[in-house]
């Protein structure tokens, strides 16, 4: 079945114009295709998911379908268009699903292109960092009051930093590719951050932190803007929306947007917070959900920042140790190089945390 024939399955016979790869993310087959209609184009955006990741994609689909609904309505209470501010799933024509499957078994999905959007994989621009700060938590603050519990875990223990380290340490105990020995330093530092980093899932297991609707994956490039005005239009890629601690999604986008350096950078004496770009997002994303928040989870928010550091290094440095089995790897070393930006950068945020505290507090 061709691309063209999967989108025909969601959308009504339009004369078809163009169709390419777009070949930024590691996960999903995407593809956009563009139509002619009577009045205007068309742009659509064709998904097969993966199901080696997503393993579950029927469960998955519902999930989005029921965020979307929940985002639409409020999106409506602020006057605002859902089609340019919402990343909603088309639904089959034949029979109202929100995905098809092929003759091989893939299930497909079909969203229409957010009109006249750009994305941007990496900015300095604080201008830009601060507005998808600014998306991610309007995207937290219109889901306030959905209840996350019903959300399907598309990937078990994601953010469950407790049983990352659990896994770390079953990684050295087996040693599988024989290289414990060569990464004891590294090891250890992980083992000095592991008391701190586990705090978050012990603090919502204990029920101090309240369970909220998470992103887990608030990189910049998952916003669109609008070309022409700069304006934020939706939060993209809603694969990964699970229960969870706001704490984390505020955390990665911090891990992600404000080191010195990209994660596998082996400069490692350079890493640092970017305390500009670190104000520009909070001021963004705070100022949208403070009023949201519970002084609780206000408290949180930069310990996020270390956790999700330490969690993600933790993870490259159990695939290193696994044989690189997980992560895509560009060279041999690569996991390790990742695990080790990771420290530096876990490092330097425990250095930087005053800052960054008087920072927060100055848009709580």
């Amino acid at each position: 079945m061709s691309i063209q024939e999967i989108c025909s399955l969601f959308v009504e016979e339009k004369d078809f114009i163009s169709q390419e790869e777009i070949t930024v993310g590691n996960i999903n087959r995407t593809y956009k295709l563009t139509y002619q209609g009577k009045d205007r184009l068309y742009e659509y955006v064709i998904q097969r998911i993966n199901k080696s990741i997503f393993t579950n994609p029927e469960k998955l689909m519902d999930n989005i379908v029921r965020v979307s609904a929940f985002l639409c309505k409020n999106v409506e209470k602020e006057g605002l268009d859902t089609d340019k501010h919402v990343l909603k799933p088309l639904l089959s024509i034949k029979d109202g699903l929100p995905f098809v499957i092929d003759e091989d078994g893939e299930y497909w999905r079909c969203y229409v292109f957010v009109p006249n959007s750009i994305t941007y994989n990496a900015t300095t621009d604080l201008s830009i960092i601060e507005k998808a700060g600014s998306a991610f938590g309007k995207f937290q603050n219109d889901l306030d009051g959905f209840d996350a519990s019903t959300l399907f875990e598309t990937i078990v223990n994601f953010h469950n930093t407790i049983s990352r380290y659990e896994n770390f340490h079953k990684a050295i105990k087996d040693d599988v590719a024989g290289r414990v020995k060569e990464v004891e330093k590294e090891i250890e530092a992980y083992k000095g951050f592991e008391e701190k980093a586990c705090l978050i899932t012990k603090y919502l297991q204990e029920g101090k932190l309240p369970l909220r609707v998470t992103h887990n994956d608030t990189k910049a490039n998952n916003v669109c803007f609008d070309k022409d005005t700069g304006e934020v239009l939706a939060v993209l890629d809603l694969d990964t929306v699970m229960p969870g601690a706001i704490a984390f999604d505020y955390g990665d986008a911090i891990r992600f947007i404000a080191n010195t350096l990209i994660e596998d950078d082996p400069n490692y004496d350079a890493v640092d917070v970017d305390l500009a770009k670190y104000e520009a997002f909070t001021k963004g994303f705070v100022s949208a959900v403070k009023n949201s928040l519970t002084n609780f989870e206000k408290a949180t928010l930069n310990l996020g920042a270390f956790t999700m550091t330490a969690e993600c290094g933790v993870r490259f440095l159990t695939d290193y140790l696994s044989g690189d089995t997980y992560f895509k790897i560009k060279y041999p070393e690569h996991n390790i190089v990742r695990a080790r930006n990771q420290i530096a950068y876990a490092n330097a945020i425990l250095k930087r945390f005053e800052q960054m505290e008087e920072i927060l507090k100055k848009y709580l």
